[in-house]
């Protein structure tokens, strides 16, 4: 029976600690590195959700400006939109967006491998694991472990994968 609960205890905290990506005080390289791929323009959706959808527009030739939008809630009038800005890295072919909030004092950047799918017109997003416990101080490094660990599926949180609705 002690058996069960602490099984229990451990599924709940396994789902809680997945949520959020790695993130840096650097990113993997600069956001002059890669030019946008006018693929990712669009409104987007999870797949499994449609709670939540994203807006994605070309910022200037190497910036992306995300805006996530959530439904609203009946007896809601807040609207809890947050905008991001977000830079594709493009390591030994293996494309990784830095993703970070514009309107924060330090900008911390999350990153997710970015997989394009010619089935459906859409792309999955990897988040790098926040188990990641090194820091880094220059981009060059950070990009060089990157560049190590991207092909190792523990590298990785769960998938999501992203369809693009409407116009």
């Amino acid at each position: 029976m002690k058996n069960k609960y602490l099984l229990i205890l451990f599924c709940c905290c396994s789902i809680l600690f997945t949520a959020c990506p790695y993130n840096s005080d650097v990113s993997i390289d600069d956001a002059t590195a890669s030019k946008i791929d006018a693929k990712l323009v669009g409104k987007w959706q999870q797949r499994s959700s449609d709670d939540v959808t994203y807006v994605v527009k070309e910022k200037d030739a190497n910036t992306y400006t995300i805006v996530e939008k959530h439904k609203k809630t009946e007896g809601s009038t807040q609207q809890d939109d947050k905008t991001y800005n977000g830079f594709l890295s493009n390591v030994d072919g293996t494309v990784f967006l830095n993703l970070y909030e514009p309107d924060q004092d330090t900008k911390s950047y999350y990153f997710y491998k970015v997989e394009f799918s010619t089935e459906t017109d859409g792309f999955t997003l990897y988040p790098v694991t926040d188990y990641i416990t090194e820091k880094f101080t220059a981009s060059a490094d950070l990009k060089k472990f990157v560049q190590q660990y991207k092909g190792l599926s523990f590298f990785y949180g769960s998938k999501e994968d992203y369809i693009k609705v409407g116009k």
